[in-house]
């Protein structure tokens, strides 16, 4: 990931700022004003603060939710305070010695909200000094997913440390914390000047480390520096000391950091005014890849199939086989991995063993141990098939097995990029071609029609009628039993389709213009949240997307750093963010019979 100090914008110091937070007053018949504060005490922002015990006094009657969750203090405290409520008041006690010439922030989330009608006051904070001088410097910026730039609408955890070593935030709590809000914007007050570590976390067990490997998080590639001299030689730098120069989104580079290709939300924080105490970052979000081998799920649905599958994908060294069965005979089964080689599909051949209830299997397979040495792990799993009947079903003998196809519906339409798909419930082993025919029917006369037969390579009970298709055209495809051979011998009843081309005059096509191409790039139209295209650049040029459905797609860059044809998420102790990834600004909505021209430049990567 690429992250950016931006422009240093910017609000009034804290010199003046007040406790009370004033609610506007009621005006029609519902409250939507969110609980306002009247008075503190001790104040807000006091220095050579020596208390235990705060009381914040609103406006009206309030309720808590979630306190204990949703309060974060920063620094942290070994115990959370007791926050409690008596009428108006929120009194907050704390046994826990307070650190000299610290300044501390208490940030209350979503947890403060009105009695009666709901209304939260959000990400509330109260902060004090223990010393002379209250602490003003902030990080500001916002999170997206690393993945496809969203933003995440739950809080995240913001995390800063002055200990800059990689491990800090597994085994440490942090010195600062703040949180994100529903627009992913984040804002960590009231620091020191100092350098820190910067790392996001969705805390998913609340304790302030990165202990899960499930848990989301991000972090910035370098320490940051944060002080006012600083950001104001950042301004001067970049020439907007002048606070009628600053615009939203410029950014600038600073420590070594690239300018980010994702927009600051500083649109949203200008009303607050020149600020030369708050400094701006991007972070994207990402969960690592699993390090840990296992087998997360396995099944028999049905009597002749077993199915495995794993965490990861599996290694050369993976084996299996039957507990059950003395002498072990690699014929008895017929394996298909995915493409990943992270499941496993086992076709069981002979009927004296798939018929039996239930099948051992033992899985031999490499795993990392807690000294992360390569070692074989391996488990034993019970196949039982059970098969569904109902109560009529019982009392009725069984049907003899068929070998059932499915392809295209009967007078639909076939696209003319496509072929015509015979998906069987077994493995296909054989098709003769002498019993298919394809037919042309141009003015009610069939037409024998050339065409090609191709197994499918990724899907062992799939094959393919391709042809070269009419535009606007009717045809019949007609297979006698015997068609199609399986593994068991089943034959499959006769076929007969009719169906018809889509006109070529109701696709569109996108004539992608692509600048700046300095390293493969994966290229993807997406529809409703599915990737409809893809295709892989490597040089400036046009790239074709023809017989496009008339629908909106987004196009979306995979800048694909490692050249492996996929996008790779990122690892903390790696040093490595996920591969970046563009949208093309706009949706792209696609007409009948018309071709959409768009320029892309891409982002330069380091």
């Amino acid at each position: 990931m690429r992250f950016r100090t931006a422009i240093i914008v910017l609000t009034g110091l804290l010199l003046g700022r007040e406790c009370a937070q004033q609610g506007s007053p009621s005006g029609g018949p519902r409250d939507e004003d969110p609980p306002g504060v009247v008075s503190c005490e001790p104040p807000n922002y006091s220095t050579r603060f020596a208390a235990r015990r705060i009381d914040i006094t609103f406006d009206e009657f309030i309720v808590l939710d979630n306190v204990n969750q949703e309060l974060l203090v920063s620094p942290p405290m070994k115990e959370k305070p007791e926050v409690k409520l008596r009428k108006k008041t929120l009194i907050i006690e704390f046994t826990d010695t307070l650190k000299e010439n610290t300044t501390y922030t208490f940030n209350f989330g979503s947890a403060i909200k009105d009695l009666h009608e709901g209304n939260k006051l959000l990400n509330y904070e109260y902060a004090f000094s223990t010393g002379d001088v209250l602490d003003s410097l902030s990080v500001k910026g916002t999170l997206r997913y690393a993945g496809d730039l969203s933003v995440p609408e739950e809080p995240f955890t913001i995390m800063l440390y002055t200990d800059l070593g990689d491990s800090v935030p597994l085994k440490q709590i942090p010195l600062y914390v703040g949180r994100s809000d529903d627009k992913g914007i984040f804002s960590v007050n009231n620091l020191r000047p100092d350098v820190y570590k910067v790392f996001a976390l969705k805390d998913g067990n609340y304790n302030l480390l990165y202990d899960l490997p499930t848990e989301v998080i991000g972090f910035l590639d370098s320490s940051l520096q944060v002080n006012a001299e600083f950001a104001r030689s950042i301004l001067e730098a970049s020439g907007m000391t002048d606070s009628t120069k600053m615009e939203t989104g410029t950014t600038a580079d600073t420590i070594g950091m690239a300018a980010d290709t994702i927009g600051m939300a500083a649109d949203s924080l200008a009303s607050e005014g020149p600020d030369l105490n708050s400094i701006y970052i991007d972070l994207m979000l990402f969960t690592e890849a699993s390090q840990v081998q296992y087998i997360t799920d396995y099944k028999r649905d049905d009597r002749r199939r077993m199915e495995v599958v794993f965490a990861l994908p599996v290694t050369d060294s993976f084996r299996y086989r039957s507990v059950q069965k003395e002498a072990e005979n690699e014929a008895w089964l017929l394996e298909h991995f995915s493409v990943n080689r992270d499941s496993l599909t086992l076709w069981i051949r002979d009927s004296l063993d798939y018929k039996k209830d239930t099948l051992q299997m033992e899985f031999s397979f490499t795993v990392k141990d807690t000294a992360s040495r390569f070692v074989t792990s391996t488990d034993t799993l019970a196949f039982t098939y059970r098969k569904k009947q109902t109560k009529k079903q019982k009392e009725q003998p069984d049907e003899i097995e068929k070998l059932e196809v499915s392809t295209i519906r009967n007078k639909s339409q076939l696209h003319l990029n496509s072929h015509v798909p015979l998906n069987v419930n077994f493995p296909i082993t054989r098709v003769e071609d002498s019993l298919i025919r394809l037919y042309h029917i141009p003015d009610s006369v069939e037409v024998p029609e050339p065409f090609r037969v191709m197994k499918d390579s990724l899907l062992l009970t799939r094959a393919w009628i391709a042809a070269d298709w009419k535009s606007d055209a009717k045809y019949r495809l007609f297979m006698l039993p015997g068609a199609i051979s399986n593994m068991y011998g089943l034959e499959h009843d006769t076929l007969d389709l009719a169906f018809s081309t889509r006109d070529i005059e109701y696709y569109g096509q996108i004539l992608l213009n692509l600048d700046s191409v300095d390293h493969r790039v994966i290229v993807q139209l997406i529809n409703r949240d599915k990737v409809s295209r893809s295709k892989v650049v490597e040089s400036d040029g046009q790239v074709i997307f023809s017989y496009l459905v008339p629908q909106e797609y987004t196009i979306k860059f995979i800048h694909d750093l490692n050249g492996n044809g996929k996008w790779d998420t990122g690892n903390y102790l790696r040093h490595l963010q996920p591969e970046p990834v563009e949208f093309l600004k706009a949706p792209v909505t696609v007409r009948s019979n018309w071709d959409h021209e768009v320029t892309m430049q891409l982002e330069k990567q380091d």
